[in-house]
């Protein structure tokens, strides 16, 4: 579900006066009119029934910090809490929490549906270069700019990532990894037939997320528990198994 409401800004919002009207974060959003995003991703949100989405403008103004300085989920989210600018870019007050970075790859899966990333920036850059925000000469931004640091990732690869995110917890929430759980992710890129790639790091997945599981003292508070949840929602989806490839 959609939501329709203005921001309503906090009192510790004032120090938001402290960000240069010259910084770049300033000069984009008073250059691109993002009302566009959640017109292009409406037909993915039920608009009246359900809980209500975190606004899909401010998830793709996180996307397009995390395009803009080469950053993962986890570092994104980490960056945009301690920088002010970054905060008021996304829309938040200084003292709101951020999104969880798993709901970024949600977001990506679920949302970015018949749209990509790739469009997203490319309109964004439109809108800057009109604006005189962006001058030829200064920077370069093409298709393969865009696609390199959008970075096009085939599932094999999310697999490996969210594998990883449940191992890295589940080491701090213990202090190691339990001897049956097994830490040794396939090399998918060592498999040539695509579908035989992913199958593979599905089942690994799958195998994991059960024997992990096994090793959660409170599923309430663990984030392995939180990531493990989040994995099998992404790895449910036919849409994000049958595709070959997405944008990160």
């Amino acid at each position: 579900m959609l939501r329709n409401q203005s921001k309503q800004y906090s009192l510790y919002s004032i120090l938001y006066h402290k960000i240069p009207d010259n910084h770049i974060l300033k000069l984009i959003d008073q250059a691109v009119d993002f009302s566009f995003v959640n017109k292009l991703l409406e037909s993915s949100y039920c608009k009246y029934y359900g809980r209500p989405a975190k606004e899909p403008e401010m998830m793709i103004r996180l996307l397009i910090l995390q395009y803009l300085y080469n950053l993962s989920d986890e570092k994104i989210i980490e960056e945009t809490s301690l920088n002010l600018a970054s905060m008021w870019f996304v829309g938040l007050n200084p003292e709101e929490e951020l999104p969880h970075p798993s709901l970024l790859a949600k977001f990506r899966v679920h949302r970015l549906q018949e749209v990509t990333m790739d469009e997203i920036i490319k309109e964004v850059v439109k809108q800057c270069v009109e604006k005189g925000i962006i001058k030829g000469h200064s920077i370069s931004i093409d298709a393969t700019h865009t696609h390199a640091n959008t970075g096009k990732l085939v599932p094999e690869r999310v697999l490996k990532h969210l594998a990883k995110k449940i191992l890295k917890n589940l080491e701090e929430e213990r202090g190691s990894i339990p001897e049956d759980v097994d830490a040794n992710i396939p090399d998918y890129k060592a498999i040539d037939d695509h579908k035989v790639a992913k199958e593979t790091m599905k089942a690994y997945l799958e195998d994991l997320m059960e024997k992990a599981e096994n090793h959660i003292e409170n599923p309430d508070t663990s984030a392995t528990a939180l990531v493990i949840k989040n994995s099998r929602e992404i790895i449910s989806d036919e849409k994000f198994i049958q595709q070959k490839e997405y944008v990160h």
